[in-house]
């Protein structure tokens, strides 16, 4: 994937750390987010100072961090934006829009408007009067801890979300294989003259007792062979190998 060209909306999905305390989660947190390409990193009165020099630790993309900025409240933070989530690991008994991260980035990439992602600090989360700035919920489940780190939260919603665009760009029913080379898939013509090279060499080696056996023998082999999609390379060695095996 070129990391210079994110997929989805990066330009319009705004992550906002509040109140982060390590510098080392803040780095692993901008690591996720650039893996997963997205580029607007926001800040809520960092706890460890800013800019900190234990953010080298976490092996943070130093370009990505130029798209870091300070706020002071989380208020500030959000003011620009049109639609914002509060992440939580539990339920907050208060009424809210809530999601899961798969649903939230449904409904982010039907959406064409500035959207920021709120994670709480390391220690305590969001408080409620923080969620309550945010228009509606993303609770992570967890089965065995109450929260996740704060990077592996930013990690699981930036996938989320990326998933989602890869799932629309790359659906399996729609799925081709990538023509590069000799990894481009045979062209018919070459695949129905190997069926019909198969054909005869079985009949040459007397493989079909009857003549109902070759005629429902070949359908299955050419519904295998036309479901595979096999590329010219390929076809070609299959070509090889029967005639490896003829001529012996």
């Amino acid at each position: 994937m070129d990391q210079t060209e994110p997929l989805g909306k990066p330009s319009d999905i705004f992550v906002i750390l509040d109140h982060p305390q390590l510098a080392e989660n803040i780095g692993m947190s901008a690591r996720a987010m650039a893996n997963t390409g997205f580029l607007n990193l926001r800040l809520v009165n960092p706890q460890c100072g800013w800019p900190n020099e234990k953010i080298n630790l976490a092996s943070a993309e130093k370009l990505h961090l130029l798209n870091c900025k300070i706020f002071d409240t989380l208020e500030n933070a959000i003011a620009d934006l049109q639609y914002t989530y509060a992440t939580t690991a539990r339920n907050r008994n208060m009424v809210e829009n809530i999601f899961s991260p798969d649903s939230a980035a449904e409904k982010i990439h039907k959406s064409n408007e500035k959207i920021g992602i709120v994670f709480g600090n390391e220690k305590s989360g969001l408080s409620n009067d923080d969620v309550s700035f945010c228009n509606a919920v993303i609770e992570i489940p967890s089965v065995n801890f109450s929260s996740y780190n704060l990077a592996q939260a930013v990690l699981i919603i930036c996938y989320s979300i990326l998933h989602e665009e890869l799932s629309k760009k790359f659906d399996p029913r729609n799925f081709q294989k990538l023509k590069i080379g000799k990894s481009e898939t045979a062209p018919q013509k070459q695949l129905d003259f190997f069926l019909h090279h198969l054909e005869a060499s079985l009949e040459q080696k007397q493989h079909f007792p009857t003549p109902e056996k070759q005629t429902q023998m070949m359908l299955s082999l050419r519904n295998f062979f036309k479901r595979a999609s096999p590329t010219a390379q390929e076809v070609q060695s299959l070509l090889g190998v029967i005639n490896s095996l003829i001529r012996k």
